[in-house]
């Protein structure tokens, strides 16, 4: 009977550690960086679950917008705010993940070559505070 409610209690702890393991692996695989690489049609990346994507603006928002690229149209949303300066038809290359049906970007580059995303932030946030205070 010992054995039985001991095997019982290892199986259950096993069980949660797993199912705890699988939830943090997929929340890391949510919020982590995507890395640039060769831009493929939105369908592809959509199909793969990741990559770079080269597209029109079709819609904006605050922190969203719609892209195409005759392969498919697909709804970026970001973490943060966009710049100003985005306007429909502006050709924009975005760098994330598939969640949802959607795109999650880590990183949007604006027609001018400007980019956009996390590692935009940390720059100008090193740069603000790398001044010499005298």
């Amino acid at each position: 009977m010992r054995t039985s409610a001991a095997t019982a209690i290892l199986v259950a702890a096993l069980v949660t550690g797993t199912m705890l393991g699988a939830g943090a692996a997929h929340a890391d695989r949510k919020h982590s960086a995507v890395q640039p690489s060769a831009p493929q049609p939105i369908a592809e990346v959509l199909r793969v679950g990741s990559g770079t994507v080269i597209g029109s603006v079709t819609e904006r928002g605050a922190n969203w917008l719609t892209i195409e690229d005759g392969s498919a149209r697909v709804d970026v949303t970001t973490g943060h705010f966009l710049p100003e300066g985005i306007r429909k038809d502006d050709p924009v290359t975005v760098v994330g993940r598939v969640w949802r049906g959607g795109l999650i970007a880590s990183e949007i580059i604006l027609a001018d070559g400007t980019p956009y995303g996390p590692a935009s932030h940390a720059a100008a946030r090193s740069a603000r505070f790398d001044g010499d205070d005298d």
